[in-house]
């Protein structure tokens, strides 16, 4: 390669490296200085030394070097060989873990000049002024972040979740992730996955994206927590949530209940009552059972029925037994995507009746009752008790 093209390319490289870029206008312009041979210069801080230079010659040569140091505090932190017009030793150096920035502009050596020297242009990356803004502005200013989520959804569904960030300066953040899920949800496939993301967003405009998915188990309303960005810069730690959220699930839920009172005879009186508290009607069938040598007196175990939601449906029956503990009852029930549920009861537990005054025969037997929660609720209940006592009344009489 002749001269000629030789310092074309150079000339190329060099107008390259010093054209201004995006990342550019972080860098804060020094100016020119001249170093000879074993000075310093300060700047920002930094102390930039002419530590050496090309052997003396008794001619100048186009592709002097010169070695310069950079120290702070007394620690020397980095060191570069810098060249001007060679095609082996670059003219510009980025040093001090990207803090400073050299250009050679110029470099005189030779056997007839007393000292050598070098021009250099410094520049010193533009650090942000912490101590003006809170962190929540600078964080603000820095990163851009969202965390994405259905707003309305069916029991069982999957819900994706999608955290994104942005980057909206030109320097290098490394930034964590952290987020959680409501109280009656799971992370679906996995169970026990952490949510927990590292990333990198190296320059302005980058972006990355954290998702899962998850699954409710309950319908209702619950909000959303935020999602936590932790973000790493020149030694500080920078703390940010995403925006909380509410989420609506939409379905049937039934609550299963089973309550028995002892009366005389070894007779218990039982009420097996549903209530669907989703927002969902449903087709609930119950299955009961009673203890082993129990005799059903009155009533059935099975029964259907359309549970409206936030409604409660009841039905009573009366088993002969001497064992006073109660098995729970069972149901199932399906939502709207033909999904089946399964639900059981607490154990039971047995209240003693004490004997009623004498009461007048009931006319009809009781099955399935519709108990819309009232303030007369507890007066239903009375009347259910004295019927069932009324019939096994009705029952011994028969048997005499």
């Amino acid at each position: 390669m002749n001269l000629k093209k030789v310092l074309t390319m150079s000339v190329f490289i060099l107008v390259l490296l010093v054209q201004p870029s995006a990342g550019e206008t972080e860098w804060i312009d020094h100016g020119k200085k001249t170093l000879y041979w074993g000075e310093a210069t300060n700047i920002s801080g930094y102390m930039i030394k002419a530590v050496d230079f090309t052997p003396s010659r008794y001619f100048d040569v186009d592709h002097d070097w010169v070695l310069l140091g950079i120290y702070k505090d007394g620690i020397n932190l980095d060191a570069a060989k810098l060249s001007f017009n060679n095609s082996h030793i670059n003219d510009t150096a980025i040093l001090c873990k990207d803090k400073v920035k050299i250009v050679v502009k110029d470099i005189k050596t030779g056997y007839d000049v007393p000292s050598p020297h070098v021009v250099i242009q410094v520049y010193v990356l533009k650090e942000e002024t912490i101590l003006s803004i809170s962190p929540e502005q600078w964080i603000d200013s820095t990163l851009e972040f969202s965390k994405l989520v259905l707003k309305d959804i069916y029991i069982g569904d999957w819900i994706n979740v999608e955290i994104r960030v942005k980057n909206l300066k030109d320097i290098d953040l490394d930034i964590m992730i952290n987020d959680s899920i409501p109280s009656g949800f799971e992370v679906v496939p996995d169970p026990d996955k952490k949510l927990i993301w590292n990333l990198d967003l190296s320059g302005k405009e980058s972006t990355d994206t954290c998702q899962y998915s998850m699954r409710a188990a309950k319908p209702g309303t619950f909000t959303m927590p935020g999602a936590s960005v932790v973000v790493e810069y020149h030694g500080a730690t920078y703390i940010t949530t995403t925006d909380t959220s509410k989420i609506v699930v939409h379905g049937p839920d039934i609550n299963l209940t089973k309550t028995g009172k002892m009366l005389e005879n070894k007779n218990i009186a039982v009420t097996v009552s549903v209530r669907n508290i989703g927002d969902r009607a449903t087709l609930v069938r119950v299955i009961d059972e009673i203890p082993e040598n129990a005799e059903l007196v009155y009533g059935d175990l099975k029964f259907e029925v359309v549970a409206q939601p936030d409604k409660t449906y009841s039905n009573d029956y009366i088993i002969k037994t001497s064992n006073d503990n109660l098995p729970p009852v069972a149901a199932t029930y399906k939502d709207n995507k033909e999904r089946i549920h399964d639900v059981r009861s607490e154990n039971v537990t047995l209240a003693v009746q004490t004997s009623p005054s004498p009461t007048p025969l009931p006319t009809a037997a009781s099955g399935i009752t519709q108990n819309v929660a009232t303030p007369q609720s507890s007066n239903n209940n009375s009347i259910r008790e004295k019927l069932a006592i009324m019939f096994q009344h009705l029952v011994q009489l028969l048997k005499k």
